[in-house]
């Protein structure tokens, strides 16, 4: 056979350069047209979000948590921990837990809101709240916030004085599991005042 003319030669690896590149450019249109997957997209909002503000932050003011007894019918020596934060629809919002330990059971949530607040409820709802003025003094709920000192929280305690509070019980500690109907817990109620508190359980 005889030898290829050099610029025949030249014609060949041309077109197949060119060939080549049309492929290529191709592929890439083909990869730029796909849709990233929804787990890409997701990772990508995961590491955006990363710092961004959930519900649950923030559930311990700066000033740590506050505890109180009388707050449950079942046991009304049990001291509730309460870890509140501001809200920006009422005054204060606060997980009540039956313990401080890590594998503590949340028992329930209690709304606090101002004096304006409370005079703005339909009377029929009114019975439901407790005044703080009433509910924080020693010898009712024997609020305690172990994180500050003894007249860091009697200030605190102060700031409190003037709101409400409606407290709702959604698992009684007592029970193996949540199987009672959510219930206002009435901390007004003549029983919740008089009942006797042990000594041993009024510390925090």
């Amino acid at each position: 056979m005889g030898k290829k003319n050099p610029s025949t030669r030249k014609i060949i690896l041309t077109s197949s350069f060119t060939a080549t590149t049309a492929l290529m450019m191709a592929a890439a249109a083909l990869m730029l047209s796909i849709p990233v997957s929804n787990t890409a997209i997701a990772q990508q909002q995961g590491m955006t979000n990363a710092t961004a503000a959930k519900p649950v932050d923030g559930y311990n003011l700066p000033q740590g948590h506050l505890n109180a007894v009388r707050h449950n019918f079942d046991d009304s020596s049990l001291r509730v921990e309460h870890f509140c934060k501001p809200h920006d629809r009422v005054m204060m919002v606060c997980q009540l837990y039956d313990s401080n330990s890590a594998n503590a059971t949340l028992i329930g949530i209690e709304y606090i809101i101002t004096q304006e607040q409370y005079d703005s409820l339909p009377n029929r709802e009114k019975p439901y709240w407790h005044a703080h003025r009433e509910e924080l003094r020693p010898e009712r709920a024997d609020p305690k916030m172990p994180e500050l000192s003894p007249e860091q929280a009697q200030a605190e305690m102060a700031k409190m004085f003037p709101t409400w509070g409606k407290v709702i019980i959604t698992w009684i500690p007592s029970d193996d599991l949540p199987s009672f109907p959510p219930q206002v817990q009435l901390v007004d109620h003549p029983f919740m005042v008089n009942a006797t508190i042990s000594s041993s359980n009024s510390t925090g």
